[in-house]
């Protein structure tokens, strides 16, 4: 079950998203796959966010991309939405910090997502670039993972590492382009699945499908031919019985 389940953005029904104690709550659960947002500061720190504002997990709408990163760092990020003041001290994770902690578990493996609103900010290359330098010490642990194809072909031209692409749409067009790419990962939304009756794309990747919370449901995608599930509640998915082992 520990190779099935990938723990999105740590754990956000208990954890403040794409935060430091949800990743370490999680890994020491025994997570072995969890994944993260990276956007890039207008000074060029790498920073953990899903979002291209601070709005959500701070309630200041403070856009990354265009604020130095002294200034986000003074900003709270407890998602004052869902858990009140309970996490107010924590303030935005950047990269290098989850860096260090992944070290602790060398046995886990993370996907990194590079944002669109960061590419297009600061230009494939020089996020490549940033990330690559933040993640140095975990590289052999990494798998980066993108919407933007253009970025995953950077990738593909300048390291070895896996690359995942995270499907904007379900198309003829778009499995031409997996099967030119040849990701060892394709990410997919469950809503934007075909029918039952049309048959996942063969080919060297992995399906990864999100975001999945509930066993049946999972088990479900699975015999649709899926390998893996995103998950926002992987602690009590792996305390679940009848998931694969």
């Amino acid at each position: 079950m520990k190779d099935i389940l990938i723990a999105h953005r740590g754990e956000p029904e208990n954890w403040p998203e794409n935060s430091l104690p949800g990743y370490q709550a999680v890994l020491e659960a025994g997570a072995r796959y969890i994944e993260t947002d990276v956007q890039i500061s207008a000074d060029g720190v790498a920073v953990l966010s899903h979002d291209p504002s601070l709005l959500k997990v701070s309630g200041h709408d403070l856009q990354i991309t265009a604020t130095d990163y002294l200034t986000l760092s003074a900003c709270p990020a407890g998602h004052p939405e869902l858990f009140g003041s309970r996490y107010q001290h924590l303030h935005i994770a950047r990269l290098d910090e989850f860096a260090a902690l992944l070290q602790h578990w060398p046995q886990a493996r993370a996907f990194v997502e590079l944002k669109p609103d960061s590419i297009e900010a600061h230009g494939i290359s020089r996020m490549f670039d940033i990330v690559m330098d933040n993640l140095a010490a975990v590289l052999e642990q990494c798998i980066l993972i993108s919407f933007d194809y253009a970025a995953l072909q950077h990738v593909r031209m300048h390291s070895r590492l896996p690359i995942g692409w995270v499907l904007p749409e379900w198309s003829t067009e778009n499995r031409a382009l997996a099967a030119d790419l040849a990701p060892e990962y394709l990410f997919c939304n469950r809503k934007r699945l075909p029918p039952e009756s049309a048959p996942l794309w063969p080919g060297p990747w992995q399906w990864v499908i999100y975001t999945l919370n509930e066993p049946a449901e999972i088990r479900h995608y699975l015999e649709r031919g899926a390998h893996m599930a995103e998950t926002n509640v992987i602690r009590k998915l792996l305390a679940a019985p009848g998931l694969p082992v």
